[in-house]
């Protein structure tokens, strides 16, 4: 996998990319490209890499990075990336694992493949899966079914081959014991913060100083790319207003979704909650029991509850917890209310915080909703599913007419549509841009381009980027604010780290640092924590992973210094680890070493499996 993949992926297709990620574990490739093998680019351990292969993967990858990076993907980009090598490396990784799958008698079934598909959110509509969403989707990402299909079945495969080499890799326990050691110990931390901020007041800029900056860095400050696009609206309450379902129809689909309707046996309950105090269990045990032998009925239930039930949302109610389902009350309850018949008093029992009694008012048995009692709400799903499918139709057909026009102007106006038009940039996106999902995929498109169709949460949209005007390096006088304010920081920022290295180098010879500190006006936190909590406790981030492997006591041997700040930190405590929790977390640490211990040996494998590749490439990589 590439691993710029893995930074900055905000756009729709990247994200649902992402989504397969996880499905499959890793997404490696388009397909194996069973295209001709004529024209060979490589051969690993003997079996071919195509010319055609590598240029469909070059293309989907490079489509990627556009989505993810914009206009910021250009050749020196690419270079920076050793992009060309990366796409060729995949295909190379595809092989060695093709060939060690086929040597261990591992594969994968068309039906699996058909169902890791079909699970996937971004191809489903309404819950289900959609042929036409899944072309839709593929198509903007600019795959074709079978090369995807074949990747599925790549990803699948790799899992397959991943678990078989490490499903008997197992963390021990001395160095779960070691991990819950180390990562528990508690630190007393004290820190002082030297804010830039403060180094900037006396930070002077001549003219001559900020033009130099601004020539040094002038690719920094950028005008905002901008779109100007035209778009089609396909609302649902267009095709709603005009569907009508007829009662056959909804029969049909409650047969379907029958299911869906089941509810299992419920049970009305009330409930008496007496809060047990410390060194009072048993007279709270007997005044429950007391209380329980009162109880003839609901009403003697109720009224019993009102006057003693230290459970204050439901004594007002008469201890009225409504109908529940096993599995909803805590252990000891539900065994025992699900056992009892209707009428039954249970309890007490005790439980979280003290005594409970029961009364099982109602006993709802097991069963189906009647078609009658949820007519109402299939007819609205049927209007809205019908609604979407009717707007997607309307949107996909323009799109087709569109994409063979090349003009969605051209194809909206022979279709008697009104098409809109909109100018914007990023930071201030036009309606209905502002939606995250279709902003990233107008900037993810060409000029020219149309994109597929694109559910909005009240319709369909379907649009063409007219126009794209690239970011525009701004003059001097347009930055000259920001300048300031950049060089400013960058000067204030060299001072205060200079100044932090000089203060701690006298706290660490002085007996009273604190008094130091405080005498040159620094504010001091002070904090305790486990090591473990030591990025989400409050730390500024820069202290927390500096921290991360130390266990002696002391000042840091140098500032901690991020965009903001310096800071001056001292451990002043390490205390060994509290083994009260240890059976309570030693299975999750298990897992986490177990999974990283698998992961190492998994990479160390192929590792191994390349260094003895033997790769010939045949020609030079293609343009």
């Amino acid at each position: 996998m590439l691993d710029f993949l893995r930074k900055g992926a905000q756009s729709t297709a990247v994200k649902i990319l992402f989504g397969i990620i996880i499905i499959v574990f890793v997404f490696w490739g388009v397909g194996t490209f069973r295209a001709s093998r004529v024209d060979l680019l490589a051969r690993v351990n003997g079996h071919p890499i195509t010319v055609k292969e590598y240029r469909a993967l070059y293309e989907f990858r490079y489509r990627q990075l556009r989505q993810m990076f914009g206009d910021q993907v250009n050749e020196e980009f690419l270079k920076s990336l050793h992009f060309r090598e990366q796409v060729f490396e995949e295909l190379v990784k595809r092989r060695l694992l093709e060939e060690a799958a086929e040597r261990l008698g591992l594969s994968v079934h068309p039906k699996e493949i058909q169902w890791a598909i079909a699970q996937l959110p971004a191809f489903q509509e309404g819950g289900r899966f959609s042929f036409r969403r899944y072309r839709a989707v593929l198509r903007d990402m600019g795959l074709l079914p079978k090369d995807f299909e074949e990747s599925v079945r790549a990803d699948l495969l790799e899992a397959r081959l991943r678990h078989f080499l490490t499903a008997t890799i197992f963390a021990p326990e001395t160095e779960v014991r070691e991990r819950y050691a180390f990562e528990n110990q508690v630190l007393r931390v004290a820190y002082a913060t030297l804010p830039y901020t403060l180094c900037e007041k006396t930070v002077k800029v001549s003219e001559k100083e900020l033009r130099e900056f601004y020539q040094k860095n002038r690719e920094k400050y950028r005008k905002e790319p901008r779109l100007k696009v035209a778009y089609v609206f396909f609302p649902y309450r267009r095709y709603q207003k005009n569907l009508k379902i007829g009662e056959e129809e909804l029969r049909n689909y409650y047969e379907v979704e029958k299911d869906r309707f089941f509810e299992p046996e419920r049970r009305k309950v009330r409930m008496i909650f007496l809060k047990t105090e410390p060194g009072k269990k048993q007279a709270t045990l007997k005044k429950a029991e007391s209380l329980a032998k009162k109880i003839k009925g609901v009403k003697d239930f109720a009224a019993l509850a009102r006057k003693y039930s230290q459970d204050e949302a439901t004594a007002k109610l008469g201890g009225e917890l409504g109908f529940v389902k096993a599995g909803e009350l805590f252990k000891a309850a539900d065994q025992a209310i699900f056992s009892a018949e209707e009428g039954a008093v249970v309890g007490p029992i005790e439980g979280p915080g003290g005594y409970y009694i029961f009364l099982v008012e109602k006993i709802a048995p097991a069963g189906t909703k009647a078609f009658e009692e949820v007519k109402d709400k299939l007819r609205e799903e049927l209007l809205r599913r019908k609604a979407r499918e009717a707007a997607y139709e309307a949107a996909d057909d323009l799109y087709q007419k569109a994409v063979l026009s090349g003009s969605l102007a051209e194809a909206t106006a022979k279709a008697g549509l009104k098409l809109r038009k909109v100018s914007f940039s990023r930071q201030k996106p036009a309606e209905p841009f502002s939606r995250k999902e279709l902003l990233e995929a107008a900037f993810s498109l060409e000029e020219g381009e149309i994109s597929a169709p694109l559910e909005t949460g009240k319709g369909v949209i379907l649009f063409q980027v007219e126009k794209k005007e690239p970011a525009q390096i701004m003059s001097f006088e347009e930055a000259r604010r920001q300048v300031l304010r950049d060089l400013k920081r960058q000067k204030g920022a060299k001072r205060c780290q200079e100044r932090a290295r000089k203060i701690l180098e006298d706290l660490r010879q002085a007996a009273k640092p604190e008094k130091r500190l405080l005498h040159r006006g620094l504010r001091i936190t002070e904090k305790t924590l486990k090591r473990k909590e030591l990025l989400t406790g409050g730390l500024p981030q820069v202290v927390a992973r500096t921290l991360g492997g130390k266990v002696e006591t002391g000042f840091l041997s140098e500032p901690a210094c991020d965009r903001e700040a310096c800071y001056l930190v001292e451990v002043k405590e390490v205390r060994p680890a509290d083994f009260s929790d240890w059976e309570k977390e030693r299975e999750v640490l298990f897992h986490v070493l177990t999974q990283q211990k698998r992961a190492a040996y998994y990479q160390a494998w192929y590792r191994n499996l390349r260094q003895k590749a033997e790769v010939k490439i045949l020609k030079e990589w293609p343009e």
